[in-house]
């Protein structure tokens, strides 16, 4: 308590003993014993709301007052009686005891009060802790929240999994990172270090998640045990996750390669036959005409251009899961990237049906001019192999916002919005035409992979009955990048007019 309020406290206590005595004599004409009553009280309050200081001074003050207003002789002071000095003990012995209590009570208080708040703050810390999911997330949550709810000055996080030191110091203190390395190696107990800090280890059952140093606060050892085992903790679920996260994709990529091989192998079949099979009528040339040696060796021309085509999309789906993809990025007129990816359809004879519209043939596209268009050609491909034979499938382009929307509508069956939202996936084939048309499902996530890796997007409307529109956002050419300005990819609206 502060000095001046303790004076204060001091002097109004022994005012009102002062007035209570002046009172009961001049007012209420008590006797000595009722008027040792009322000061006895006001003792007990002193003690038990002020400080033992101030109780004694107020016992002194009482005694005197009772030995001067209301014992024989009144009106003088005889304190040196043996009577004076028996009332002087008793209120001192008062005093005194009600000072102790009243100390030991506020004391247990107090601390009940700190247990408390440190069980809440304590809990806050660990739901944060479980909130998140990640190792980083975790280190970065022990430091700020250390600060934050227990009031400590700085924070140094050690993980042995990583190797690695989160803190909230701007520079690293070398001989403190020895200390929590050791500390998190031998699971030592709590040790009080230089400049104040207090190093943790963080330690769950017999296993070590790393070590804790804390400066600036002193708490009791229950709450720095539980600061430490509620890092662990949160270490602890952050490694499982990431070793659950490990195992997922290694199982989803073991998949995925059994998954492709397994439809290469039924791709690369039929073609294979048919070669096989016109090779060998080929190989008797007196047996077959001149204009059906001319079929086969179209056939085999046709069939080998598929297969060609079918390496080239798993040779550009493995660089684009191994991130290997160089772009050779220039400005290029859209309609010539259409056409291109136009010439380049294995079936010449549905490349008829495609119509293209640029609104402004000045349109261009900041894209590279191999890759753009075999996400294109995906997107044409697809749209004549799902529309029914003979139906126009039309291509349009427009600019907007310094970006340009390539868009392929179709009139197939359209897709559901289940279908829609998985599509883009690797492998993955439409319920209804997975027999009733050829392909392996790596057309459409070769084409959104090549528009992610130009910072544009690739997505689709449909609506069953009504076919299909799929679409490509790259950036416009002569234009600076809309998207390192902030500004995110826009999504063209669609035009299926439903």
């Amino acid at each position: 308590m502060r000095p001046k309020l303790r004076f204060f406290q001091g002097m109004v206590s022994v005012g009102s003993t002062l007035a209570v005595s002046v009172v009961c004599y001049r007012l209420l004409h008590a006797n000595a014993a009722t008027a040792a009553v009322v000061l006895f009280l006001i003792v007990l309050l002193t003690g038990a709301y002020a400080g033992f200081a101030e109780a004694i001074v107020v016992s002194i003050a009482a005694a005197v007052c009772l030995d001067y207003f209301f014992i024989p002789p009144i009106g003088s002071i005889s304190i040196g009686d043996p009577q004076g000095w028996i009332i002087l003990l008793a209120f001192l012995v008062v005093a005194i005891f009600t000072s102790f209590l009243s100390s030991s009570f506020r004391r247990q208080r107090n601390e009940i009060a700190d247990q408390q708040s440190e069980a809440e703050k304590l809990h806050i810390f660990s739901r944060s802790m479980l909130l998140s999911s990640t190792a980083t997330d975790i280190r970065r949550l022990t430091v700020n929240k250390c600060i934050e709810l227990f009031g400590f000055r700085a924070t140094v996080l050690f993980e042995s999994a990583a190797g690695s030191f989160q803190s909230s110091m701007p520079e690293s203190d070398a001989t403190l990172e020895e200390q929590l390395r050791r500390i998190a190696s031998r699971g030592e107990t709590i040790e009080s270090g230089k400049d104040g800090w207090t190093v943790l280890p963080v330690t769950l059952g017999n296993k070590s998640y790393g070590s804790l140093a804390v400066a600036g606060r002193h708490l009791p050892e229950s709450t720095y045990r539980g600061i430490a085992n509620t890092v662990a903790l949160g270490l602890a679920q952050a490694q499982a996750h990431q070793s659950l996260t490990r195992a997922e994709a290694v199982r989803k990529s073991e998949e995925l390669k059994s998954t492709m091989i397994d439809a290469l192998a039924h791709d690369l079949k039929t073609p294979l036959t048919a070669i096989e099979a016109a090779a060998e009528m080929l190989s008797a040339p007196s047996e077959v005409s001149a204009e059906q040696q001319a079929d086969l060796v179209t056939i085999i021309k046709e069939e080998s251009g598929g297969l060609r085509r079918l390496v080239d999309e798993a040779i550009h789906l493995a660089r684009i899961d191994a991130k290997r993809l160089k772009l050779k990025r220039t400005s290029v007129p859209a309609r010539e990237l259409i056409e291109s990816a136009v010439t380049a359809l294995p079936d010449r004879t549905a490349a008829g049906r495609i119509q293209i519209d640029v609104g402004d043939p000045r349109t261009s596209v900041f894209a590279d001019p191999e890759l753009l268009p075999i996400a294109i050609r995906q997107f044409l491909d697809n749209a004549l192999k799902y529309s029914p034979p003979q139906s126009p499938v039309l291509v349009t382009a427009s600019a907007e916002g310094g970006y340009v929307s390539i868009r392929v509508r179709d009139q197939g069956q359209g897709l559901t919005e289940l279908e829609q939202s998985r599509v883009f996936e690797k492998l993955y084939r439409g319920r209804r035409d997975r027999s009733a048309v050829q392909g392996t499902g790596m057309g459409l996530p070769i084409a959104k992979e090549i528009a992610e890796a130009h910072g544009g997007a690739a997505g689709v409307y449909s609506h069953v009955g009504k076919g299909s529109e799929f679409f490509l956002v790259i950036q416009q050419g002569g234009t600076s990048s809309p998207a390192a300005d902030g500004h995110p990819v826009p999504v063209p609206s669609g035009n299926l007019g439903v």
